[in-house]
């Protein structure tokens, strides 16, 4: 009897043991919230054209930094932490979609393309859009009412169409016009502009790098020929 049951109990040890397997449903649930997500940026500044919260014409103000902006492109002596305003006049036009005028103001330091003093850099920039719905009434609306539209086309920034239930995204028209008013160079001052270029002295150790690399370039020249 003793001899069974020691070889019952030999058997059972070496049974593989199989353990219930977790469906691919409850395996998502045990995960994390932000693992298997991907981070969508978050939009700072939308519109609805069909809104009906308002009526006639309505002001919005906002003030973001350029770090919020995702304006991570812009040159290096530009402070991402500085305050961007943005003041935008929405006008509802009645079976038609809105129009916004915005303006952007802003003022950083820059460095003066001609002398390289630092300075302070005001940008104050406008924009107009149209939002519109993408719908075939838009179209008739426009032909039988006369409705001074720009020319509307596949690739025209001035407009933006939006499909029924969405919203407008506005910050990358607003990105793009900061991006082109700090692509501009400027100078400190009227005098500076007026001025010839500065020539800063590079020092014996700059010099000397320089002239090594040149070095170099004269040699890759000469082996070439």
């Amino acid at each position: 009897m003793i001899n069974r049951f020691t070889s019952v109990q030999h058997k059972l040890m070496y049974l593989p043991i199989s353990l219930p397997r977790a469906s691919a449903a409850a395996k998502r649930n045990q995960l994390p919230p932000w693992a298997g997500k991907k981070k969508s940026k978050a939009r700072l500044i939308t519109i609805s054209p069909s809104d009906g919260r308002w009526h006639g014409k309505w002001n919005s103000d906002y003030t973001f930094s350029i770090q919020e902006l995702q304006l991570h492109d812009l040159p290096d002596d530009v402070q991402k932490d500085t305050d961007v305003s943005v003041a935008l006049s929405i006008q509802k036009h009645a079976g038609l979609g809105l129009s916004v005028e915005g303006k952007i103001t802003t003022c950083f330091t820059r460095k003066c393309c001609n002398c390289c003093t630092p300075y302070l850099r005001e940008i104050n920039t406008t924009f107009k859009v149209w939002i519109l719905p993408s719908t075939r009434q838009i179209r008739e609306y426009s032909s039988n009412h006369h409705h001074q539209l720009p020319d509307i086309g596949a690739d025209d920034p001035s407009v933006i169409y939006v499909k029924p239930g969405y919203e407008a995204n506005l910050d990358p028209l607003i990105q793009d016009n900061i991006r082109l008013a700090t692509s501009v160079e400027e100078t400190c001052s009227e005098s500076c502009n007026n001025s010839q270029p500065k020539l800063h002295h590079l020092g014996a150790r700059n010099r000397a790098s320089i002239e090594r690399r040149w070095h170099k370039l004269l040699e890759l020249k000469k082996n070439n020929l």
